[in-house]
């Protein structure tokens, strides 16, 4: 029988407060698991259930490529090669298969595939700082007093977070919601509203999938990736630590361990779920990429991006309902983030378009190959746009006012573009898009409700006087 221990941890660690240090250890490795999976899926038995009523869904999955700092529409998706060269894309345009429709010239990959995606070209809101419009592009809310605040408890909830709360009871033995390769942030000062599950609670945010930072100094090595989860606790010696660090041998240790020791019995409910989740084949596959052909992984990209386009398909694959994939986790340059003030041409040409052509397009056609494009909806969005009138360096600056963005799969139209820019690119000319109407789009084709039950049974709508894109998709 293990030795009772007294005032251990906190109140999430009570039911382990029984175990000794070594029969803890022994039973798996529990110690290389935080609690958090647990509590989170016992505050989710005990979350109510009640949010308006389910609708018929289009998508089974939905795979959100955030391009945090705000790409140029004109660099990218709107590139206006009619426009005067101050307003116009400072490079060339790459013809789609649709006629009239360019799309910049370092995405030819991309633009070979408009068949499959939508473009909406008249995206606006009034949001220009990147906190500001990372939370309102993701929430449809803005923060309380000055927009432009870090990730607050009081934050509406993400996309990530509403998948987590309503697809999670159509799971098996999978997350509903992932977020990799690390948390949106402007200039590292805390995590963006949008991000975190706000209101809903902890128990409501993405599980994160983190990106080894030292394993990106080589380009051309694969980097990579942990659960923080699954990080030891602080009395692991570092030379434990060592044998732990790639998430493929953490979890492939505690599955064979709690295979041939642990006795799950006596265990909370929640705490076996949770091992069952973290030692699942499921899990374990998902992220060993070695099963894939090298020149697929090759044609992701050998970066951060890439290789989380690849983990996307394969979580996808099994069962996971929606990954989101921050391209970058700073908003600057000097971490090839999208905020391009200064110097854009070469942080565009040489770092931030290829990374987007070979990762997106490559997603895009290896789903279609498996059959599940058509029920995985993929939309590649930012913030805002840029400014139209072009710096001598290529740099833009922000500019909410009209922007573009992609969206594919899950019943979306391919080959067709929503809504256009004026002739400089700065306004919607027709078919102004709110990004109340991308998020109320995304959560209608997921099936997940865009009206709320009030306490009274009143049918609330989640915006008022915002309605889906429904041109989109019917």
């Amino acid at each position: 029988m293990p030795r009772v221990r007294k005032n251990v941890g906190c109140a999430g660690f009570a039911p382990w407060a029984a175990w000794s240090r070594r029969e803890f250890v022994r039973v798996g490795a529990l110690s290389a698991f935080g609690l958090s999976l647990p509590q989170l899926f016992r505050a989710e038995a005990r979350a109510s259930a009640s949010y308006g009523h389910s609708v018929p869904a289009r998508a089974k999955a939905c795979i959100l490529v955030f391009l945090s700092g705000g790409p140029s529409h004109y660099e990218t998706f709107d590139p206006k090669p009619e426009a005067p060269s101050e307003y116009r894309s400072i490079f060339g345009v790459a013809r789609t298969p649709i006629p009239g429709v360019y799309l910049c010239e370092h995405l030819s990959r991309l633009a070979n595939l408009a068949n499959r995606f939508a473009l909406v070209r008249s995206m606006s809101h009034k949001f220009t700082g990147h906190f500001g419009g990372h939370r309102y592009v993701l929430t449809g809310h803005a923060a309380i007093g000055n927009p432009d605040q870090p990730a607050r408890p009081d934050d509406k909830p993400g996309l990530a977070s509403l998948a987590a709360k309503f697809l999670a009871r159509r799971q098996v033995a999978m997350p509903p919601s992932f977020m990799l390769p690390w948390v949106a942030t402007d200039q590292g000062s805390g995590a963006s509203g949008g991000m975190l599950a706000g209101v809903l609670g902890r128990q409501y945010d993405p599980v994160r999938i983190e990106a080894d930072m030292n394993t990106l100094k080589n380009p051309k090595q694969p980097p990579v990736f942990r659960i923080p989860e699954f990080a030891l606790q602080p009395d692991i010696t570092p030379a434990r630590l060592a044998s732990r660090r790639h998430l493929l041998d953490i979890v492939d240790q505690a599955r064979r361990q709690l295979a041939q020791e642990a006795t799950l019995a006596d265990m909370d409910t929640f705490y076996r779920k949770a091992f069952e989740l973290l030692t699942s084949e499921r899990i374990r596959e998902a992220f060993d990429l070695d099963k894939e052909p090298y020149k697929l992984r090759e044609a992701y990209g050998l970066n951060a991006f890439g290789q989380s386009c690849l983990i996307a398909r394969r979580l996808i694959e099994r069962q996971a309902r929606f990954v989101q994939i921050n391209f970058s986790r700073n908003v600057t340059q000097d971490g090839y983030g999208w905020d391009t003030h200064n110097k854009g041409r070469e942080a565009l040409k040489d770092h931030l378009l290829p990374k987007l052509d070979a990762g997106l397009s490559t997603l895009l056609t290896d789903l279609e190959s498996r059959g599940l494009l058509r029920e995985t909806l993929v939309i590649a969005m930012g913030e805002f746009g840029r400014t139209p009138r072009v710096k001598p360096d290529g740099g833009r600056d922000h500019w909410p006012q009209c922007y573009s963005i992609l969206l594919a799969g899950g019943g979306i139209h391919g080959g067709l573009v929503y809504g256009s820019s004026d002739k400089h690119g700065a306004y919607p000319a027709n078919d102004p898009v709110e990004p109340r109407q991308i998020i109320l789009t995304v959560l209608t084709l997921l099936g997940i409700p865009i009206a709320i039950s009030d306490q009274q049974g009143r049918v609330v709508p989640l915006f008022e006087g915002f309605h889906p894109v429904e041109r989109l998709y019917s």
